[in-house]
């Protein structure tokens, strides 16, 4: 239970920064706080009578809270709800902790991992609704299991047109190279050093923020600037969007993919960039968000399909040691690998075209033309196609399609 318990210590830590924005929120932020290191105490002391009267007695004061307070502090109800559902399951009350179990479910506990070792729902263990309910997460948020079970692609050929890249020689890619020296940040090895030389400059040269808006101008010059100027970052998707121009006006080939999850609730994603190698005759994986790239255990550099596969096959991943996020958070393979990229590696979204500006709004310009990779018979369109605005998306289920290489040599 105390591995539980500081999990939830920590979200409430978290939680707390944000809880600074409502002042109105902070006392009752700090009693929660002195009240969960109570229930921590009485669960070492394996006093579960008293932590349900200590977990009523907080809900009490929960409810007397206005209604937005309540959906504010929600996390604490969520910790709240599952810590009373363990303490009902060593009491043998398994009525009592299948519903308390299921309050926290719907306040927002995700944590299958956890919930499926916690020895403290071991009376739960051969309930069925206890077993349902792990289930359901299961089917949610066990992102390995999800990938498993995503289904085969069909590999259908579509009647679509080829991807296009910029050539190193186009004006914009030209001034980019030359004001940055990226010749000489690149060096003078090989095609494979020049890839990691360009990522780890992109990495370090701009702050991530995924909390931020995107500027205007979705450029790399543009963005590399408004963030010296402003002291800011970019999300993941303009951090992409730098190597991208980066790469390309090295003359490498290169796109920026959106790597989607399941569940088209989450609205978390991420954004990476895949850079052509001759060398390999394959896209490679370059992460700027993460200085991270991948290779099997006997140092073969990855693309995106690979990772994805070997992580449904259980193979063997390798994370390079220095992947970090803004040179603070060193990144595991087991986080970034294991949870984060599992999650959102369910199905693919590219554009058709890498160019300069692609994606920054600008009076009569083209809509863009995404390809979105499925699999299985999933499809968040639920059409072929679908025209919107700003850009059209097409449904593939060919990841050969997807993938295909260069049909022109930039170098």
């Amino acid at each position: 239970m105390k591995k539980i318990l500081l999990i939830c210590t920590f979200c409430l830590i978290a939680f707390f920064a944000k809880a600074q924005i409502l002042p109105e929120a902070k006392p009752f932020n700090d009693y929660s706080q002195a009240a969960s290191d109570e229930v921590v105490k009485t669960f070492d002391k394996k006093d579960y009578p008293l932590i349900v009267k200590q977990i009523n007695a907080w809900y009490v004061k929960y409810n007397q809270l206005t209604p937005k307070l309540k959906t504010y502090l929600i996390a604490y109800s969520e910790g709240m709800s599952y810590n009373m559902a363990c303490a009902y399951s060593h009491e043998q009350k398994i009525d009592s902790a299948d519903t308390w179990l299921e309050k926290s479910i719907s306040e927002g506990f995700s944590d299958y991992a956890h919930i499926v070792v916690d020895d403290d729902l071991n009376n739960l263990h051969n309930d069925k609704r206890f077993q349902n309910d792990v289930q359901q997460l299961r089917n949610k948020y066990d992102y390995g299991y999800l990938l498993k079970n995503s289904g085969p692609y069909n590999n259908t050929q579509p009647s679509l047109a080829t991807f296009t890249y910029q050539a190193a020689t186009d004006p914009n890619l030209v001034a980019l190279r030359q004001k940055f020296n990226l010749d000489s940040v690149s060096g003078n090895g090989d095609e494979i050093s020049k890839f990691k030389h360009l990522l780890y400059w992109v990495h370090n040269e701009v702050k991530h923020d995924g909390n931020i808006g995107n500027p205007k101008s979705k450029n790399a010059i543009d963005l590399i600037a408004i963030c010296k100027k402003e002291n800011r970052g970019v999300n993941c998707r303009m951090m992409a969007t730098i190597l991208r121009d980066v790469y390309q006006s090295e003359g490498f080939p290169t796109r920026i993919v959106t790597c989607m999850p399941k569940d088209t609730a989450d609205g978390d994603c991420h954004v990476i960039t895949v850079v052509w190698s001759k060398t390999l005759n394959k896209w490679l994986w370059m992460d700027p968000t993460f200085n991270a790239y991948v290779t099997d255990d006997k140092g073969n550099l990855l693309n995106i399909e690979e990772v994805r596969e070997k992580l449904i096959n259980g193979d063997p991943l390798v994370l390079n040691n220095d992947a970090n996020w803004n040179n603070q958070e060193k990144q595991t393979k087991e986080y970034y690998l294991g949870y984060y990229m599992s999650k959102n590696l369910y199905w693919l979204q590219c554009s058709t075209k890498s160019e300069w500006d692609l994606e920054t709004d600008k009076p009569g310009k083209q809509a863009i033309d995404y390809i979105n990779l499925y699999p299985g018979t999933y499809n968040t369109l639920h059409q072929p196609k679908k025209v919107y605005s700003s850009q059209v998306d097409y449904a593939v289920n060919n990841p050969d399609f997807f993938w295909q290489k260069p049909a022109v040599d930039l170098q």
